[in-house]
């Protein structure tokens, strides 16, 4: 029996109802918070009909606290209630910033206002302190910020020194509450290595500068976001080329042993990518990934399509379409799954 299966067959033993050791190997993005509740549903049992037992779900402050000290957990209890019932391992990604802890004017931002950083970390502390006390029990992965390498995510400018202060406090906070949770890095886009083709402003090299900034004791999961194009000089082969590249800088800064994560990787059905050619991409990419000894987890964005494209392509990169058809995706998805679990 290979490495992975043990890894999905252990992880599916383990149930219990305060937050889990296993790892979440098959899962999905979904934000159930912005969903319907009306839709929850039909979309918790697609989540267990594929054979995923993780979501990661945004832990998003400016929905918590939209007013300095005025706090509503209400939308966030609903959804960690309802995945937690149906028994769904539950990564959070902590991201945004309310304009008042940024001291933004949103209505003079282009792009999305609440990716800068608070003015008083003081007030981050306070997000992160009352979340983990809140759901410790039902939650037991802790994402640190989302693609904080990229302009669009991190503002005004990605900065590795900064971004290794909000992880080294975070981490703090959150061990200090449960010492048995994991921190995972927020991810990276693309390797952590090369800049992101799609930005006119490049970081490279962002992993290493995290580890020069001395944050490698602060994370417990490396965590990148290989999006790749389902073209011939792309695809999964080149997905796998740049994750082994991550895995060298592991490697050269003692983490060798840490898992890497990828809590992102997905290609959208549309500009001449077809469905079927979606799943097929989807299939490569498990089977190329699969081969690399650190890789723990995948993340698919994202179980359904969103209304519309917010970076690009989320309005046709989900397992399921708007209207919650299941795609060819998903049944390469499940299928994925199930060859694992029965060992082939």
């Amino acid at each position: 029996m290979n490495r992975w299966v043990i890894v999905a067959l252990v992880a599916l033993s383990v149930m219990s109802g305060e937050a889990e050791s296993r790892v979440p190997y098959y899962a999905v993005n979904h934000d159930f918070v912005w969903t319907e509740e009306k839709e929850w549903p039909s979309l918790i049992q697609a989540i267990k009909d594929s054979g995923s037992q993780a979501v990661r779900l945004p832990m998003r402050w400016p929905v918590a606290e939209p007013e300095r000290g005025r706090w509503d957990w209400t939308r966030m209890d609903k959804a960690v209630s309802a995945l937690r019932a149906a028994k769904i391992t539950i990564l959070a990604n902590y991201l945004g910033t309310p304009p008042w802890a940024s001291g933004i004017d949103p209505a003079a931002v282009k792009g999305f206002p609440d990716c800068y950083m608070p003015k008083d970390w003081a007030d981050w502390d306070e997000f992160v302190r009352k979340s983990v006390t809140r759901y410790w029990k039902d939650i037991g992965y802790w994402e640190i910020w989302n693609e904080e390498n990229g302009v669009d995510f991190y503002k005004p400018l990605p900065n590795a020194s900064r971004y290794v202060e909000m992880l080294k406090r975070s981490h703090a906070i959150i061990k200090n509450i449960d010492p048995g949770a994991t921190v995972v890095l927020g991810g990276l886009q693309m390797n952590g290595i090369i800049p992101n083709p799609w930005l006119t402003v490049k970081t490279p090299d962002f992993l290493q500068a995290i580890y020069d900034a001395g944050g490698g004791p602060y994370f417990d999961v490396v965590n990148i976001h290989p999006h790749v194009l389902a073209t011939p000089n792309e695809g999964p082969a080149y997905c796998a080329k740049l994750v082994r590249a991550t895995v060298d800088v592991m490697k050269k800064n003692g983490d060798r042993r840490k898992p890497l994560w990828i809590t992102e990787t997905g290609v959208a059905a549309e500009g001449g990518v077809t469905e079927e050619m979606q799943s097929e991409h989807l299939k490569g990419i498990y089977t190329e990934l699969g081969k690399i000894e650190q890789v723990k987890a995948i993340y698919w964005l994202t179980l359904r399509d969103y209304p519309s494209a917010i970076c690009g392509g989320e309005n046709a990169m989900g397992l399921l379409a708007l209207d919650h058809r299941r795609k060819p995706a998903f049944d390469a998805f499940r299928q994925t799954i199930t060859k694992a679990r029965a060992g082939k």
